[in-house]
């Protein structure tokens, strides 16, 4: 049988002798540092396939996950790192499960001059493992990532869900999603989790079953790594008010965080409270983009993933004095000008908004609402209307786009095809995606605090705002409805309006209902 042999950091070879590397007692993370810095390879980017050199403030985590006590054993079984958003914690996780998996983690020893030796972990097991199945595809991406292409390729096997030692050593990385059940049985020696702040009902269960399979092997442990969140009562909470207590001397808690002090009007003291929660501002992070999303974003949302600051997400979306200020009731939008006219359609348990915005000065105003009446259930969309209204803008208006709620299905999508025959462009704008509905949600919200879009002051365009409440997670803040999805409280015209400007802000193509049509009718053939 082949076996591979594990080189000890180049720090560690003096004149072809063995010897320790300089370390600093009481940890092996020099040992950990000196393997990522040679194996690992960085992901997508601009760095890709270039070796994975770590910060000092990552070295410094990394010595503070691996500290030892005077008989090798580990001072922390639980680690809670806290990082901003763009702080590199989910890569920097993804190269300490491979160092679990191949490198030296393990005790082995002290040399001559008192200084701790490691060694390759038997038989490892590591969970690597999110909240959703997306986020674990990051983490595990972020692993996979780091073999392909550098020197671990000879010695880790990489397959879609697991990575494997090769030359028959025993081990195992496999992703693990807490949505797909209890993970019983398991006997981690490494458990990395990523984004705790998601981890709440069901999937904390997930976790607890996870973390206390670590009991059945010797020196695991877990790491768990997050930005802040927003619920005092979730397991990211109660794992950070722990470790700030320090009643667990075996919790490390690893938190980079602002000043709650400082006052973010003052640009001065904002730069200093983002450097503080920021280590990696002035290496692979910049201050100005950071600077930036404060005036993009709601101050609770800026706070939470830029500062690493706990906040509660305030219930409604838009306060009112904010949407009010945004008015501008004499602002008249002249025939023949250019913009886009977002289009969220129901046809009887809701209501159906087409809601304009100017591409110049931008600037949002209604062309049709229709409501589904308070308690009543008989009720349909007058289609005929719609249409009417859309054709009507469209000869009124330069309209460039037609945004249309990707949910209408197949009610709304031959009425749209209809339209896009005419020459009217209706495309779909995936209004489900989580991905695309907070950042622009986030986009409307900086540019009505900021007065840089204006709206017609019509009452029932604020109702629908009014109406809206968030719903956060790791995409950000997005709106839903107030009070579930079966409520009376209408928000199609808030979702419309978002669209609109999303579009025209930013100069989406949103494509063509008809050709999607039309290619999916030649594939057929």
């Amino acid at each position: 049988m082949t076996t591979a042999t594990l080189l000890p950091p180049k720090s560690a070879l003096r004149n072809g002798v063995l010897k320790a590397p300089r370390v600093r007692a009481g940890t092996l993370g020099p040992w950990v540092i000196a393997w990522i810095e040679r194996n690992v390879v960085h992901g997508q980017g601009d760095k890709a396939g270039s070796p994975f050199l770590l910060d000092p403030f990552q070295k410094k985590i990394v010595n503070d996950c691996y500290a030892i006590d005077g008989e090798g054993r580990r001072m922390y079984d639980r680690v809670v790192l806290g990082l901003p958003k763009g702080n590199g914690k989910t890569p920097l996780a993804a190269a300490i499960s491979l160092a679990e998996l191949d490198g030296p983690v393990v005790f082995d020893g002290w040399d001559a001059s008192g200084k701790p030796k490691a060694k390759r972990r038997v038989s490892p097991d590591i969970p690597v493992a999110a909240a959703s199945f997306e986020q674990a595809d990051l983490l595990f991406g972020d692993c996979r990532d780091g073999v392909k292409g550098g020197p671990l390729t000879e010695r880790l096997e990489v397959y879609d869900t697991e990575i494997l030692p090769r030359h028959n050593r025993p081990g195992t990385l496999y992703k693990v999603a807490a949505v797909a059940g209890t993970n019983d049985g398991r006997r981690p020696t490494f458990f990395p989790a990523d984004e705790v702040h998601e981890w709440e009902g069901k999937k904390e269960r997930v976790h607890l079953v996870i973390s206390n399979g670590r009991a059945k092997r010797a020196d695991a442990w877990e790491l768990s790594i997050s930005t802040a969140g927003w619920d005092g009562e979730s397991l990211l909470a109660r794992l950070y008010n722990l470790g700030k207590s320090k009643k667990d001397p075996r919790l490390l808690l690893i938190w980079y965080e602002a000043d709650p002090s400082l006052d973010l009007e003052d640009p001065e003291q904002r730069a200093e409270a983002i450097r503080q929660a920021n280590p990696a501002v002035g290496s692979f992070l910049s201050l100005e983009k950071i600077e930036a999303r404060y005036h993009e974003i709601p101050e609770h949302e800026f706070r939470r993933y830029y500062l690493n600051q706990w906040t509660s997400v305030p219930e409604q979306w838009i306060p009112p004095e904010v949407y009010d200020a945004a008015a501008d009731t004499e602002r008249v939008v002249e025939d023949g000008e250019e913009i886009v006219l977002g289009f969220d359609g129901s046809y009887t348990r809701d209501s159906t908004a087409l809601i304009g915005c100017t591409k110049k000065k931008p600037h949002m105003f209604v062309v049709g609402l229709w409501e589904r009446p308070a308690k009543t259930k008989e009720w349909i969309v007058p289609k005929h209307e719609v249409v009417s209204a859309i054709e009507a803008a469209c000869a009124k208006y330069n309209v460039v786009q037609v945004p249309c709620d990707d949910t209408f299905g197949a009610i709304w999508q031959d009425t749209l095809v209809g339209l896009s025959e005419k020459g009217v462009p209706c495309g779909e704008w995936p209004t489900r995606s989580p991905s695309r509905m907070s950042p622009a949600c986030g986009l409307l919200w900086g540019a009505l605090k900021d007065k840089s879009v204006t709206h017609d002051g019509d009452p029932r365009l604020r109702n629908h705002f009014m109406n809206c409440r968030t719903k956060t997670d790791r995409f950000g803040p997005r709106i839903v409805k107030d009070g579930g999805k079966n409520s009376e409280k209408h928000i199609d015209a808030a979702v419309a309006a978002v669209v609109a400007y999303s579009v025209a802000a930013t100069g989406e193509d949103t494509g063509s209902v008809y050709d999607e049509r039309d290619v999916r009718w030649l594939e057929n053939g």
